[in-house]
């Protein structure tokens, strides 16, 4: 016999996050492995989770 849990994960699966990384200085978006902004060489780079 299935379980409710189980049933409602695969009704209504759990939202996956995605992290958004980019520039606090210009905005430009950057890879999550960046140490430095490639468009104006700000160090300052900001990780977003979007639910």
């Amino acid at each position: 016999m299935l379980s409710k849990q189980f049933i409602q994960q695969i009704v209504r699966p759990e939202p996956s996050s995605t992290v958004h990384h980019e520039c606090r200085h210009c905005g430009y978006s950057v890879e999550e492995d960046v140490d430095e902004c490639p468009q104006c060489g700000s160090r300052e780079i900001a990780a977003y989770d979007l639910e």
